[in-house]
């Protein structure tokens, strides 16, 4: 029997539970049904079932099932089992159908998947912490800026992470539309203020013709004008500086590179004595 299943959470522990019920069925994984249809274009099997495409499943009951207890983690800030399988689908060598096959190996002891012990556990340990890495970085240093209204940052991760990103963006900034551009697809959130769903996906190019009116359009300039006038250049601290915003970094959006600019060039001589009109004598 062949088994088909969707590359997101619920796909992959339907596919574990499946897989330890029926240990001789073939496993292959797809996006979508399209995908499913190409790859069984040739083969043309009758005998095919597919699993992770009709909706979201009960995913926390499968957990229990497959692993009982939850594992005590090595660091307090690692995901559960199912953030830990969506940040390994998320990687750009992700192996879903292998990836199932690592987790049934878990069954019952689901502290393997946290511990590192054996090259298969060290390998998806890393992957996911590969993703959370690069996750937090995005959070941390991709700068949107307002484009008709609508926050907007164009992302390059080498994982597929625009969507995560996008919806912590959103959580941030209730109150604005967010717009995270990811290759030729763009991810928004708080659609509801520019006509959308809550959250949704359209191609990048349509992107720049959503509007929202909104009054931060020069909030970018006017923190640079407030920053640049507060800075007390004997505190600069060039070195420390260069650690808090990294080279790296600095393609990750317009205003980061505006950052990192100013950490090697330096801050405008500019004080708020300048905004104030000179007295008439």
């Amino acid at each position: 029997m062949i088994v088909a299943f969707r590359e997101n959470v619920e796909g992959v522990l339907l596919a574990c539970k499946e897989l330890i019920d029926h240990p001789d069925i073939v496993l292959i994984s797809a996006k979508d049904r399209d995908e499913v249809k190409a790859k069984m274009e040739f083969s043309g099997p009758d005998d095919i079932t597919l699993l992770g495409f009709r909706g979201a499943a009960d995913t926390t009951g499968i957990v229990r099932v497959l692993f009982g207890r939850q594992a005590q983690k090595i660091f307090r800030r690692d995901p559960d089992i199912e953030g830990y399988i969506s940040l390994v689908l998320r990687h750009r060598s992700s192996r879903p159908v292998e990836l199932v096959r690592f987790l049934c190996s878990c069954r019952d002891n689901a502290e393997l998947l946290y511990s590192g012990k054996g090259a298969i556990a060290k390998k998806y340990y890393d992957i996911m912490r590969d993703v959370s890495r690069s996750y937090h970085r995005l959070c941390m240093f991709a700068r949107p800026f307002p484009v008709n209204g609508v926050l907007s940052v164009k992302v390059d991760s080498p994982h597929r992470i625009g969507d995560l990103f996008c919806r912590w963006l959103a959580r941030k900034n209730p109150d604005l539309p967010v717009s995270v551009i990811e290759g030729d697809i763009a991810w928004i959130g708080n659609g509801g203020h520019v006509g959308l769903e809550h959250f949704a996906k359209i191609p990048s190019s349509s992107a720049g013709s959503l509007e929202f009116s909104s009054k931060i359009d020069e909030v970018d300039d006017m923190w640079d004008i407030y920053y640049d006038s507060q800075v007390i250049h004997k505190r600069r601290n060039k070195k420390h500086a260069k650690q808090l915003q990294p080279k790296e970094s600095a393609s990750m959006s317009r205003m980061s590179e505006r950052d990192r600019y100013k950490v090697e060039r330096g801050i405008v001589s500019c004080t708020l004595d300048n905004f104030i009109p000179e007295k008439e004598v």
